[in-house]
């Protein structure tokens, strides 16, 4: 992954007033992506931020109110609302995978960056697909009806048909 340090960015972007503002909350890991990140800028570009906490995760108490507060201070020290944050950790596979790929290092070290996108490129192999989550879905529900008092299975057939 290439760094702020290595890289030319657009010069818009006031990088170190950025980096400054990650630094002062408990941000991990924070990377540029998107167009900021490819020199692929334009009238409409957003500013693409994905992060990881220190210790809040998405799914904890007290995520929101870090995540809400990085997001307000970043749209002060860039003067604009136009930017996107993304929590890695709540990130979907293909967009952690486009981030960690295209991506500028803003605050962290490029070893756990290294390391963050092998445990989650682990976890999501590890998820069942959509088909075998809806597969199962369907099997609870069929466990359900049949095992309940309604008197109707789940096949839909009832003991008056026969």
């Amino acid at each position: 992954m290439r760094t702020a340090g290595s890289t030319t960015l657009d010069t818009s972007l006031d990088l170190d007033a950025l980096q400054e503002v990650l630094r002062e909350h408990p941000v991990r890991l924070a990377i540029l992506f998107g167009s900021h990140a490819t020199g692929t800028t334009h009238s409409k570009s957003d500013i693409n931020i994905a992060v990881e906490f220190d210790t809040h995760r998405p799914t904890e108490p007290g995520h929101n109110n870090v995540f809400l507060g990085l997001s307000a201070d970043l749209s002060d020290v860039l003067g604009t609302d136009d930017g996107d944050l993304v929590d890695l950790h709540g990130a979907s596979s293909s967009l952690a995978t486009a981030i960690f790929e295209n991506g500028v290092l803003l605050v962290g070290e490029q070893e756990h960056a290294t390391e963050l996108r092998r445990q989650l490129s682990a976890a999501e192999s590890e998820q069942p697909s959509p088909r075998e989550q809806f597969d199962a879905a369907l099997d609870r529900i069929d466990a359900h009806l049949d095992n309940s008092d309604t008197g109707v299975p789940a096949t839909g057939d009832t003991e008056d048909d026969g």
